[in-house]
C-alpha cells in the first residue's frame, strides 16, 4: 500500500526502511539465502530486523528524536519541516547507514569464524560470468551439438536466483569437435539455457602484438576471425 498520508510516510520511513537497507546489505556482503528468496520471509525479515533497530534508536535516543520529529508540537511532524537538512542527516543516518554498518559488521564476524574464506557468489555459473570481459564462449549440448559465439557488450547473461541462461551477441559456425568455423552472416546473436547445456567453455584471447584496426560495423567489438581453438 503506497502511504497517502505524511504520517503514513513517517512510519513507513521508521518502521521498515531500517529493515530494507539491512537485508539489502546483507545479502550484497554475504550472498543470497535460498531460504529467503520467498517473498513473505524476505518481508519478515526485514520488518523485525527493522523493529529491533528502531527499539534500539528508541533506547538509545528517543526524546531527542521526538523532539526533533515533533518540533514544538505544531503538528506530527513540525520539527522536520523546521529543520529539514539535520531531520535529513539524521534519517541518512539511522535508515542507512546504521543498517548498512550492522549488516557489515554481521559478514565480517561470520568470515572470522570460517577457516576458509566465503565466497559470496551464490553459483558456479554466477562466478565464471561475473566481471567476466568479453571472450568467445562454446557450448556442447546435451544434444551432442555445439554451439559458439561471442559474449561482447552487447550480451547478457542471467544472475541467481534466475535460470542460468546466456545470450551471445554473435553466433559462430561449428564443427563437430567443437572448432570455431567462422561467423555466421548477418548474426543476430545466440540464446542459450544452462539446463540445455552438457559442457561450457569460455576461450580467453590470446596475447598478441597491437594490429591495425579494421573498420566494423558500429557497436561490434570483436575480431571478425574466429579462435584457433
Amino acid at each position: 500500500m503506497v502511504p497517502g498520508t505524511v504520517q503514513q510516510l513517517t512510519i513507513l520511513l521508521v518502521l521498515v526502511l531500517p529493515g530494507v537497507f539491512y537485508q539489502a546489505a546483507r545479502e550484497h556482503l554475504r550472498g543470497a539465502v535460498a531460504a529467503e528468496q520467498e517473498p513473505q520471509n524476505r518481508i519478515v525479515r526485514a520488518v523485525a530486523a527493522g523493529a529491533l533497530l528502531d527499539a534500539v534508536y528508541a533506547v538509545a535516543a528517543g526524546p531527542w528524536l521526538v523532539r526533533l520529529l515533533a518540533g514544538q508540537g505544531k503538528g506530527p511532524v513540525a520539527g522536520v519541516l523546521a529543520h529539514p537538512r539535520e531531520a535529513g542527516l539524521t534519517a541518512l543516518l539511522l535508515v542507512v547507514v546504521v543498517p548498512s554498518g550492522v549488516a557489515w559488521a554481521e559478514a565480517a564476524r561470520d568470515r572470522r569464524r570460517r577457516r576458509a574464506r566465503y565466497e559470496p557468489t551464490p553459483t558456479a555459473w554466477d562466478a565464471l560470468f561475473r566481471d567476466r570481459g568479453s571472450c568467445f564462449v562454446r557450448a556442447r549440448l546435451k544434444n551432442g551439438l555445439w554451439v559458439g559465439g561471442w559474449l561482447g557488450s552487447r550480451s547478457a547473461v542471467s544472475a541467481y536466483p534466475q535460470p542460468g541462461d546466456v545470450y551471445l551477441e554473435s553466433q559462430y559456425r561449428m564443427a563437430p569437435d567443437g572448432r570455431f568455423l567462422g561467423r555466421v552472416p548477418d548474426t543476430g546473436g545466440v540464446y542459450l539455457r544452462a539446463a540445455d547445456i552438457d559442457v561450457l567453455e569460455v576461450l580467453l584471447r590470446p596475447s598478441a602484438p597491437p594490429v591495425p584496426a579494421r573498420p566494423q560495423e558500429e557497436g561490434a567489438e570483436h575480431d571478425t576471425a574466429s579462435p584457433r581453438v
